[in-house]
């Protein structure tokens, strides 16, 4: 029988994208932001949770699914649209492996590889889950291999949007009454966006029932006052909810593509796709109608080092790397459990929390997912330390420092320069004249006719969609900086005419039916909460 640990370690994922749906288009590049993390990482995540489940490996979990991201896995336009994706990819892997069968043995094997993955997707998500990808994530969550949390309602970074404070309680409650919708059970913990904390915040999770949060680690550190454990332990806020810190070193560790893991030049180069290498006639029926060309998601080249003569990708070296690199992610974390764990009173144990974004596994690391299976099974040998999860260990240890946290998020320096400088500053006066606007249509309005109340409904969606982070980041980091713009225009719009409409009371009965089917996520959407 395994001896008790001398701390626990807690992995975090946070899954989200922006809400991306256009059904006024046939095809749209952004909607591949999804179906490339369906294949990439969701699906792979669930395969890893199944054969750790049927090994049976302590497996111990937190995954953050966003209200928008669950929102379209479940549309049925972007199911259909995800399933035309794959087949395409299916077919060009059989071109490829026709072009490759007598003239490059190498390059055949990749294309075989890709093949049987793609197939491998297809499989699992029209068969095995029945398109349903959230169930399975829920049935690993009713066996005990994940704690599923909820983030804010369309991932409004939350210290910048807190003028009126209406703002952020709709993007919180929404987002608690969306995870209901999905998962027929409320959140016990919540993924501050961007880890972006301001003070007071923790009144609004104190509210919704919400028992712990993530900082960034000088959010928990420059806390008030200093936490005696630092980092090794959460803080209780005065309001109520559990605050952890960022373990800092890991996330260096998995997140630097210099210093990190995944630069290491036996994984798989992201960059370099035949979507952007082959002839434009061949790969024409694949990429965008216009001849924009996009990602496919086959890539033949390992990251080899800082030359432009890449080499050929070789899958069965890159898991053995993967292997290499889990081990040493498990040794580090046992040093510095323990170390620590002398210092420790005796109600209690360190824990380290290590938060990633999910996408990273699988998509801009292609081998992610392998290195968390091989990690979860290293934790699972290990006699130092124990997976566990944040209300798991809350539970264990329910005796915490009562502190006030500093405002922090994980971006850029440190605070808000990503989602607020010269760049995007222009968005805020927008978002707080309308959700003030919001507010009092509300109050007067809230108990109108049922055009009204669709309309203001409507009003309170595009609202939430422009207060995403997702566009103020990529705008500062001139991504898809056009699209973002757009998006944030065309949603204060949409804004603008409804809420004219309901002022005037003269409803635009098409304008209504058209954003209503265009942006339908939040069905359930409750007014109150910006009242």
């Amino acid at each position: 029988m395994k001896s008790s640990p001398l701390g626990y370690l807690a992995l975090l994922l946070h899954a989200h994208l922006p809400f991306v749906r256009h059904p006024e288009d046939e095809e749209v590049l952004e909607e591949d932001w999804l179906f490339e993390a369906i294949t990439e990482c969701y699906i792979p995540l669930l395969w890893m949770l199944e054969e750790l489940y049927q090994a049976a490996i302590r497996c111990k979990l937190t995954l953050s699914l966003s209200p928008t991201l669950c929102s379209m896995l479940k549309d049925p336009l972007l199911i259909q649209r995800y399933k035309r994706y794959l087949l395409k990819r299916i077919e060009l892997c059989s071109k490829e492996i026709e072009r490759y069968a007598a003239a490059d043995p190498e390059r055949l094997l990749l294309a075989k590889f890709y093949k049987e993955r793609f197939q491998n997707v297809w499989k699992s998500f029209t068969e095995v889950y029945a398109e349903d990808i959230l169930g399975q994530f829920k049935k690993y969550h009713e066996k005990s291999l994940l704690e599923l949390v909820t983030s804010s309602a369309t991932h409004g970074y939350l210290p910048l949007l807190k003028n009126p404070k209406q703002a952020v309680n709709a993007q919180i409650f929404v987002a608690i009454e969306s995870f209901f919708d999905s998962f027929q059970t409320y959140p016990k913990g919540f993924w501050l966006p961007e880890c972006g904390y301001y003070p007071g915040i923790e009144f609004f999770l104190q509210s919704a029932e919400i028992r712990w949060f993530v900082l960034e680690a000088h959010g928990l550190l420059f806390s008030e006052p200093r936490p005696f454990l630092g980092l090794f332990s959460p803080i209780y806020t005065p309001s109520g909810p559990a605050a952890f810190g960022r373990d800092s070193l890991s996330s260096k560790e998995v997140w630097s593509a210099q210093e990190g893991y995944p630069g290491d030049p036996v994984y798989r180069e992201f960059y370099w796709d035949l979507g952007f290498e082959s002839d434009l006639d061949y790969i024409r029926p694949y990429i965008l109608p216009t001849g924009q060309r996009k990602f496919t998601g086959i890539k033949y080249y390992r990251i080899t080092g800082k030359t432009e003569q890449k080499a050929l990708y070789n899958p069965q070296k890159a898991q053995q790397r993967a292997k290499e690199h889990a081990e040493n992610f498990i040794m580090k974390r046992e040093e510095a459990i323990k170390k620590a764990a002398p210092l420790f009173p005796t109600f209690t144990k360190p824990i380290l929390l290590c938060p990633f974004d999910c996408e990273l596994f699988g998509h801009w690391w292609f081998e992610g997912p392998l290195f968390l299976k091989e990690l979860i099974k290293k934790a699972h040998q290990s006699e130092i330390l124990e997976l566990t999860t944040p209300l798991e260990y809350l539970h264990r240890y329910p005796t915490q420092q009562i502190c006030r946290p500093t405002y922090s998020s994980w971006g850029l320096e440190g605070y808000s320069k990503m989602w607020l400088n010269e760049t995007n500053d222009f968005i805020y006066q927008h978002l707080h004249e309308a959700a003030y606007l919001l507010v009092e249509l509300v109050r007067k309005y809230k108990n109108g006719n049922k055009q009204t109340v669709r309309s203001l409904k409507q009003a309170a969606r595009e609202l939430l969609l422009a207060q995403a982070s997702d566009w103020p980041f990529l705008i500062s980091k001139s991504t898809a900086k056009e699209y973002a713009f757009l998006r944030v225009i065309t949603h204060l719009n949409r804004f603008s005419e409804l809420c004219e409409g309901i002022i005037q009371q003269k409803i635009n009965k098409s304008l209504l039916e058209y954003c209503e089917y265009t942006d339908n996520l939040f069905p359930s959407l409750n007014l109150n909460y910006f009242s």
